[in-house]
């Protein structure tokens, strides 16, 4: 009797841990416009991969892939998801690598996505746990927030590493570009002011070959909480077809402590 209790116990007690959260899945673009409602289950659970054919207004086929999978024991994640978009032969768009504690972080970020360039259009793909999530976060509150830029471009034997305090350049806007040296691309961290106590953070991949330059990547997500802020870490990919996959790091610094809430010279956006 006492171990079929124990057994009992040890089942609710999982069953209680495990989750499957519904979210709407979005591919937008100036040739697609499609949108799911669709679930997502914890790791063991059932619902952790999903694949959706599609094809934009010309009949351009093409495929996204999601899979929750567990990491090694030895990451300091105990999962992620990967995120792939791919054309008709199966060759790679875009790929986002978001590291996650389990799906309950999901709702607590709300919104997050990946943009990519593809045939002269960017390509949005948007997945929304909870569009009504609400903060107490604001652009002022993060003057001396610490990030980690990290950019790879191994074809052109290149690697940025480097600490980021984005500086306030107008109310309710952060933002900090770095140039990749002598290549022409550059990247950028930006923090954006939403509703209800919300920041969205994005870093932006761009072309700068050109008279004007002209976005490539964008991973995004948003934050009510320096919580939530801290616990995002992922890896995109952009595959450019002359010099090869860019690889688009992102993780907080790690031991900061609470900023102040106003910044000295710089007022609440």
């Amino acid at each position: 009797m006492k171990k079929g209790l124990t057994a009992l116990l040890l089942l609710f007690s999982a069953t209680a841990h495990a989750e499957t959260l519904p979210f709407d899945l979005s591919i937008i673009s100036d040739q697609v416009n499609m949108h799911r409602s669709l679930a997502l289950s914890d790791i063991g659970e059932g619902k952790t991969a999903i694949q959706l054919d599609f094809k934009d207004k010309a009949g351009k086929a093409y495929t996204f892939d999601l899979n929750y999978k567990a990491l090694p024991a030895n990451r300091s994640f105990p999962g992620n998801l990967d995120i792939t978009l791919k054309d008709a032969q199966g060759k790679k768009l875009g790929y986002l690598f978001f590291a996650i504690n389990n799906v309950r972080f999901l709702k607590q970020m709300g919104v997050f996505g990946l943009m990519v360039k593809v045939d002269e259009q960017l390509i949005d793909i948007r997945f929304t746990f909870d569009k009504q999530v609400a903060g107490h976060l604001s652009v002022t509150d993060l003057g001396q927030e610490r990030f980690v830029q990290d950019t790879l471009a191994p074809a052109l034997h290149f690697q940025m590493i480097r600490p980021v305090i984005v500086p306030l350049v107008r109310p309710g806007l952060r933002s900090k570009t770095y140039h990749l040296d002598k290549h022409l691309y550059g990247v950028n961290y930006s923090l954006k002011n939403q509703a209800d106590g919300i920041v969205q953070f994005q870093y932006n991949f761009y072309d700068e070959s050109g008279k004007q330059t002209h976005l490539l990547e964008r991973v995004y997500f948003q934050a009510g909480s320096l919580k939530t802020l801290r616990e995002a870490m992922f890896a995109g990919k952009y595959f450019h077809p002359k010099d090869g996959t860019f690889k688009l790091v992102f993780y907080p610094a790690m031991g900061q402590t609470e900023p102040l809430k106003e910044t000295v010279n710089e007022k609440r956006g």
